[in-house]
């Protein structure tokens, strides 16, 4: 794919662009399930064009498919028909564990062959960019092994972490370059898991991999992390990463003059305290409140700091849509 860069794409536009986490929200506008959705390409493009109907944002997306890795793991799942799965054992402890598991393989895969069919029939209906978001290596190594032992092998396994990495990185990076094949024009990789660490420790095992990965794809390459990364945003900055998708936690106003204008900023109204509880008229007022703050941001995406939670009432999704459309003459 011949590409113009990220920064280029926004400033291209003659307006701000939004791009909103939505989560599940799909599934209630179609009726759909979780599962009858991930296996259905046919299915995946209902949902696509519901929620492009429905809320008409700048970029398409599947339904998020955060767990994929995982799954194709075999890592033991608590499914639901509403929301994403979540994983309820973290089986890798040790190196001959490790050597056990196998790389998936994203042409062999059920799951990721289905997913890269649904991502390949949405890149060749839709004109406006088609995205996705995944795990990272580091949030994938804390769920094979488990928060509180990667915690303590950092320490005193280090070998044995660095083993897992290397087998977390490859499959995320296998998958990741199976998704621009398949028409994907920017891959999110999230890593809240790397809140927990040190800078120093943040650029060794997350920000490594993460270079490597944005280095060898031909998309636009954008970075999530949850929680309070005020400690970590210069590493984050060094990854040759192309946007940064911030949590609500984070001040934006005052992270957007620390970032670089070639870098592109996306955040970060509140899901749950905002999007989910407040009333619509509410959500649009504290939506353009924040864009009134990043006016004079050109690098700026309009977006959640996280995905919206399943039950996030539709018209406050609308309200924050309709806010966010607004002129930066009329704020």
């Amino acid at each position: 794919m011949s590409r113009i860069s990220l920064i280029q794409y926004v400033k291209k536009q003659n307006r701000r662009l939004i791009f909103p986490w939505m989560g599940t929200i799909g599934l209630r506008l179609t009726g759909y399930r979780l599962y009858d959705v991930y296996n259905s390409p046919k299915k995946q493009l209902e949902v696509a064009i519901a929620m492009d109907e429905k809320f008409q944002a700048d970029f398409i997306y599947p339904m998020d498919d955060g767990l994929l890795f995982c799954e194709a793991m075999k890592l033991p799942l608590l499914k639901h028909n509403y929301d994403f799965p979540s994983v309820i054992d973290n089986p890798v402890k040790s190196r001959e564990q490790l050597l056990r598991m196998v790389v998936p393989d994203p042409y062999h895969n059920k799951r990721m062959v289905t997913n890269l069919k649904s991502l390949k029939l949405l890149a060749s209906h839709f004109t406006k960019p088609l995205g996705v978001i995944l795990q990272g290596p580091f949030t994938l190594a804390v769920e094979m092994v488990g928060a509180m032992d990667i915690c303590r092998s950092i320490i005193k396994q280090p070998s044995f972490i660095e083993e897992v990495l290397k087998f977390t990185y490859q499959t995320v990076n296998r998958y990741a370059q199976a998704c621009v094949d398949a028409g994907v024009q920017l891959v999110s990789f999230s890593e809240p898991s790397g809140v927990i660490l040190s800078p120093h420790v943040y650029e060794q095992l997350v920000c490594f991999n993460l270079k490597k990965l944005y280095h060898s794809l031909n998309a636009w390459k954008v970075l999530h992390v949850c929680g309070n990364t005020n400690h970590l945003l210069d590493k984050m900055l060094t990854t040759e990463v192309e946007g940064i998708s911030l949590d609500q936690l984070m001040d934006l106003p005052t992270i957007a003059a620390k970032v670089p204008e070639n870098i592109v900023l996306i955040g970060n109204v509140d899901p749950i305290e905002v999007l989910m509880l407040m009333k619509p008229e509410e959500v649009r007022e504290t939506t353009l409140n924040l864009l009134r703050k990043m006016k004079s941001f050109s690098n700026y995406i309009l977006s959640f700091g996280c995905t919206c939670a399943p039950d996030t009432p539709i018209d406050n999704i609308c309200a924050f849509m309709e806010a966010g459309r607004t002129n930066n003459v009329d704020l």
